[in-house]
């Protein structure tokens, strides 16, 4: 009976082996064969996207030719820009969705750490407006530490989780509508590290680590940095993702000239542009001539860094694909075969908004995360907003605290958690930061004065920070305070605060001068305020302040030693939402003061002394922007130490007039400057730009002798430049009185 059933076995078993061998030859065949076919028959394509940092928005342009030739695509292995392009791709997004999206971007946004200026605390504002420079260095267990990296990449990641995110519920990227695949490089071991699972954003922002300009990422106790150091055109992993046809795309940044590595930023970019170069020679090595295709568009002179010039790089794209569409269009499918592509690949469908049962803030060390998570506006049993926990993570951003916030939606006993996952600075919590004022009226008076700040955070659980101020130059000055929140929410606060300053103050003649005084400034107060957040603070409490002038040169005896001592109420309200500190486009700044002697406590005077400054930023155009600012202030004593005088003259402040001519105690001021941008400023810096202003006013002794009619007139033109150690002009001021004056300025005038 065996050998009965073996007998009848033997012909099914033949059978069946001729219908496998069959259909295993003809799908080697169809696999060999460069024709489209049915969709059922056709190769299966794989399109692989090379980094090269702008010069990737090209692969935009070359998948807009690849759907209007109607060629499908199954697989995509990508690196860097190219894997954000890719990935976007792989989860349903059409080309012009893409094209339309990276339209809107604020790259210079994207590129930086900081949440919009508009939306930081006060506090953060006045940090970053005096010290413009950008390095911030950490100081623990008595060394200097440094930042991982001249970007951390917040706001990218930001944004890549935001139009990713109904992918991070994907466990594999196989599950994608295009299977994808992006790669990095373990920064300690050297090796390829190929993403095909986990959080789509953090596989597309690990493979975009460009050493030297963004942090590397760390995940799961591996560090990654930028895929193009191993395998910038990765057709190696799209063949064992199972292509039968390649298309590459190959945009890397050629090498610089002899004369572009003359700075640190040039040498470090050629020496990725070099590790680049021999991946991708032997990357280019693996395709096969006359079933693959390569695409290489003619870039020009566009680099890596010209994100401002999306639009052309897609036009680029287009135009290389279509140089190449004869051999693209063998891989074309019918319209109904191409449709029913389509349909299979769908985009992921828009989740629903779940209900957060519980926020969360995980990863702190030193911060107090219900200190954090007091100022969340997300909640428990509120619908999960997108928008809403973007602001939340703007806003942890925003303290200066963190170089990575990231979020994550945690299914747990049948409900929906809500983490914050934040990683702080492993340079903390003493930081430094530096900031630079120079000027020059070309008359003689040169001023330089460089600052160190020092902050040291979260001295206690409701986050105490203790802020020293070091200036050197022309003014010699160390300030100090204690900050120290009274709540949980940090909306109340006491300050207590000191200043040592010594600096020159100048008595002029017209316009000769005829004394010189070194003025000592000694003051100490506390305060209780209100901290609005990103609109402002309101302060007040008891101040003292010591003055004293010393005359050093004059040429007059009239100029006797004075001193002054003030003991009183100071009150002060601050507002800030210009969205740049020196070249805003659009915001209001207003800072008022008030102070009130008393005699009774120990102050030599009953002075009365108000002080109100304002700019409000007017936008003209994408290119143009107009501030309107003035000055006013009075003081009913006066003051022979001249330390509390009111000061006008100088670059924007009566052009023409050398710096602080006028002195008194009534001050009305008001200017009008216009900007022009020119243009981007390449590696020093952001944008330059060509302006003018008119100004107007004057200052006087008494409240009697205030006239309009004696009110200095003054205009100016200037070259202005944003970089990276602040705002620097060069400008030529006239008074309407015949005084002119050539500046040099780097800081706010």
């Amino acid at each position: 009976m065996v050998n009965n059933a073996w007998r009848s076995l033997v012909p099914s078993v033949a059978v069946a082996l001729v219908c496998l061998s069959v259909l295993f030859g003809s799908a080697s065949t169809a696999a060999q064969s460069p024709a489209a076919g049915t969709a059922s028959s056709r190769p299966k394509i794989g399109l692989v996207l090379s980094g090269g940092g702008a010069r990737g928005l090209t692969h935009i342009g070359v998948l807009k030719v690849l759907e209007e030739l109607r060629v499908p695509i199954d697989f995509i292995a990508a690196t860097s820009m190219g894997a954000i392009v890719g990935g976007l791709s792989a989860t349903g997004m059409s080309a012009p969705e893409m094209e339309r999206r990276l339209a809107d971007i604020d790259w210079t946004k994207m590129f930086s750490d900081s949440p919009p200026r508009r939306d930081l605390d006060i506090r953060r504002k006045d940090e970053d407006e005096r010290y413009p420079i950008p390095l911030e260095l950490g100081f623990r267990d008595g060394q200097i530490r440094f930042s991982k990296g001249a970007i951390e990449g917040g706001n990218l990641e930001l944004y890549l989780h935001e139009i990713t995110r109904p992918a991070d519920d994907i466990a594999s990227f196989d599950a994608l509508p295009t299977p994808f695949r992006a790669i990095a490089t373990d920064m300690v071991t050297g090796d390829e590290v190929v993403f095909d699972r986990g959080p789509l954003y953090l596989a597309l922002r690990a493979s975009m680590s460009v050493p030297g300009v963004f942090a590397p990422v760390e995940i799961d106790g591996q560090i990654f940095g930028d895929g193009g150091l191993v395998d910038n055109l990765p057709v190696d992993v799209m063949r064992k993702m199972g292509a039968d046809v390649v298309i590459a795309v190959n945009i890397a940044t050629p090498l610089m000239s002899r004369e572009e590595l003359s700075s640190l930023v040039g040498l470090s970019a050629q020496t990725i542009n070099i590790l680049t170069k021999q991946n991708v020679r032997a990357s280019l090595a693996l395709l096969r001539p006359g079933q693959d295709v390569l695409i290489s568009p003619n870039l020009g002179t566009l680099t890596y860094a010209d994100f401002t010039s999306a639009a052309k790089f897609i036009e680029l794209g287009e135009e290389a694909a279509r140089g190449v569409s004869p051999a693209l269009a063998a891989y074309a499918l019918p319209p109904d075969a191409y449709r029913e592509y389509l349909a299979q690949r769908r985009p992921l469908p828009s989740i629903a908004e779940p209900i957060i049962a519980q926020v969360r803030v995980e990863g702190t060390e030193r911060d107090n995360p219900a200190v954090l998570k007091a100022q969340l506006e997300s909640q428990a049993g509120k619908p999960f907003s997108s928008a809403v926990v973007d602001a939340d993570m703007s806003r942890l951003y925003g303290t200066g605290d963190f170089e990575r916030v990231t979020y994550r939606l945690i299914d747990e006993k049948g409900q929906r958690d809500l983490a914050f996952d934040v990683t702080e600075k492993s340079w903390g919590p003493n930081f430094l930061r530096f900031g630079l004022n120079m000027s020059s009226d070309m008359q003689g008076e040169t001023f330089f004065n460089l600052l160190i700040g020092h902050k040291k955070t979260w001295l206690n659980s409701l986050g105490g920070q203790w802020v020293n101020e070091i200036e050197f130059g022309e003014i010699r000055r160390y300030s100090t305070e204690w900050y120290q929140p009274i709540e949980k929410s940090q909306t109340f606060f006491g300050s207590l605060y000191g200043e040592i300053r010594r600096e020159p103050a100048f008595i002029y003649d017209g316009d000769t001068r005829i004394a010189e005084y070194d003025v000592l400034v000694e003051q100490a107060g506390f305060n209780l305020g209100v901290n609005l957040g990103y609109w402002g603070e309101l302060r007040l409490g008891p101040q003292y302040t010591h003055y004293r002038a010393d005359p050093q040169v004059a040429l007059r005896s009239s100029f006797p030693i004075a001193k002054l001592n003030e003991v009183g109420i100071s009150l002060g309200a601050r507002h800030d939402r210009l969205d740049d500190p020196f070249f805003a486009h659009r915001g209001l700044k207003v800072d008022a003061e008030f102070f009130r002697g008393l005699p009774s406590i120990g102050s030599d005077t009953d002075v009365t002394r108000y002080k109100v400054d304002f700019l409000q930023a007017v936008p003209l155009g994408e290119s143009d922007l107009l501030h309107v600012a003035g000055r006013f202030g009075t003081s009913n004593r006066r003051d022979e130490t001249q330390a509390t005088d009111f000061n006008l003259g100088g670059f924007l402040n009566i052009s023409g007039l050398r710096t602080d001519q006028l002195n008194g105690d009534y001050l009305e001021f008001a200017r009008a400057v216009y900007y022009h941008k020119m243009g981007p400023l390449g590696y020093v810096g952001r944008a330059w730009y060509l302006g003018g202003s008119l100004e107007f006013g004057n200052v006087w002794q008494t409240r009697s002798d205030v006239n309009f009619g004696d009110a200095f007139k003054a205009a100016s033109i200037f070259l202005a430049a944003d970089t990276y150690v602040g705002p620097f002009y060069f400008a030529y001021g006239r008074t309407n009185r015949g005084e002119s004056s050539w500046y040099i300025f780097v800081g706010r005038p």
